[in-house]
């Protein structure tokens, strides 16, 4: 596993049957990769296709059930589909013209276009037409109705979706209005093509076997990208927290050598849950972070001041506070797990306070997020970086105050540290030469 790919994502979003799998189908060149049938809400829920779009790069594409299916499982399906167009980079918003051009008032496509440009997302419009000798005549009537009646400055094509020779003008219609956008930070900024960087991962009984994690991964891959030398470090936390002396010379013994070797020593990084133990040991002039840091400012587009601001809540709190703890994915807990027992146990026993902790594990975000004080997020390594600016976005909303796993972990022992530990993201300058 290398770096984690980045994928633009596209959802396709509208009313049942309008061919939004047909349109999934066109942009794949082929006409069954998608189930498609007459029959109204053959896409029962959102559907996810990666595939390669040469003009495009990597792309996921969502395809989404109809939003006006107003049973009660048609509100689950509609709640699906409006996360898929608050998460995508995209939405392209498929009507069928010729059955609701003159028809509809258009509602529901405006509730979709609503959305997304209130997560300032973008929107592109498809008229499919799905009807091949339609009266010249009339189809310019509708296109004029359907246009004015939708009232959106947005730009639209007219396509019939079950025509594979319409794909490359699909394409061209996205390559010419799409803005791709970029905000990605580098993952490690420190800079020059020299100097050795300590990864310290010390395993326990949920470390999986045979690979590592993706934030450790991903920073060894980028490490060699800049001609840096990653060097893998085992602590065993069990032996230095019980104050082991051999344990602790063994872990300055490595830091000294590879300070006193000609490429020298440009930063550690360190698991979270060993900042208590690592932050104490190094002197404050070595470089250190968390691979939990890295990943939140890594995910949230170099917005790592926001995560420090929430660590000031923890200040805030009092008895009976609800805050949320949340990670990305979902794992067999084992021993000391971080999420579930090492930050509510170091809350208790550190800032002295009896808090109501809940617990989100996974990809679905908690309806009500008004009633936390704080959140505690993981590094957010396990979903893409959409569904993790979503949440931001949807935490921002409810005025909930978000920080992270590696930030806390670094702060509850030391409030220092947690300065320490995100200077690297905050002085970027001062590294480039070094």
């Amino acid at each position: 596993m290398s770096k984690q790919q980045e994928y633009i994502t596209i959802t396709l979003a509208g009313r049942v049957n309008v061919g939004k799998s047909s349109i999934l189908n066109l942009l794949s060149g082929q006409r069954d990769f998608a189930i498609v049938d007459a029959h109204p809400g053959t896409t029962t829920d959102t559907v996810m296709a990666r595939m390669e779009i040469h003009e495009l790069g990597p792309v996921k594409i969502i395809d989404t059930a109809g939003v006006d299916e107003y049973s009660q499982l048609g509100g689950k399906k509609r709640k699906k589909t409006y996360e898929a167009v608050e998460e995508a980079d995209l939405t392209l918003l498929v009507i069928d013209l010729i059955n609701d051009g003159e028809t509809s008032d258009f509602a529901v496509e405006k509730e979709i276009i609503t959305r997304a440009l209130k997560y300032e997302k973008q929107v592109l419009i498809i008229y499919n037409i799905f009807h091949h000798n339609f009266p010249s005549n009339k189809l310019k009537k509708i296109k004029n109705i359907a246009s004015q009646k939708l009232n959106q400055d947005l730009p639209c094509l007219y396509i019939n979706a079950l025509n594979l020779k319409d794909q490359k003008k699909l394409i061209a219609f996205i390559m010419t209005f799409f803005r791709k956008e970029n905000h990605q930070p580098d993952l490690i900024p420190i800079y020059g093509h020299k100097g050795y960087v300590l990864l310290n991962i010390p395993m326990d009984e949920e470390t999986p076997a045979m690979r590592l994690l993706r934030p450790q991964d991903m920073v060894m891959e980028r490490l060699l990208r800049k001609y840096l030398v990653p060097v893998l470090y085992r602590m065993d936390l069990k032996k230095a927290r019980a104050g082991d002396k051999a344990e602790k010379k063994r872990f300055l013994v490595t830091i000294e050598h590879l300070r006193n070797s000609p490429e020298g020593l440009k930063l550690v990084i360190t698991d979270s849950q060993a900042m208590d133990i690592v932050g104490p040991w190094l002197s404050h002039d070595i470089s250190i972070t968390t691979f939990s840091v890295i990943m939140a400012n890594y995910m949230s587009g170099g917005n790592i001041e926001m995560f420090v601001t929430g660590l000031k809540t923890l200040l805030l709190l009092k008895n009976g506070d609800s805050i949320l703890i949340m990670e990305s994915c979902n794992h067999d807990r084992k021993c000391d797990d971080i999420g579930t027992q090492q930050i509510p146990r170091l809350i208790k026993e550190k800032l002295n306070l009896e808090l109501k902790i809940d617990f989100s594990f996974g990809r679905v975000l908690p309806d009500d997020l008004k009633q936390y004080k704080l959140v505690i997020h993981c590094g957010g390594c396990m979903i893409d970086r959409q569904k993790y600016m979503r949440r931001i976005f949807k935490l921002r909303e409810a005025r909930v105050p978000i920080t992270n796993y590696g930030l806390f972990l670094s702060w509850i022992h030391n409030p220092e540290a947690s300065v320490r530990v995100t200077k690297i993201f905050r002085s970027n300058k001062d590294h480039k030469g070094n």
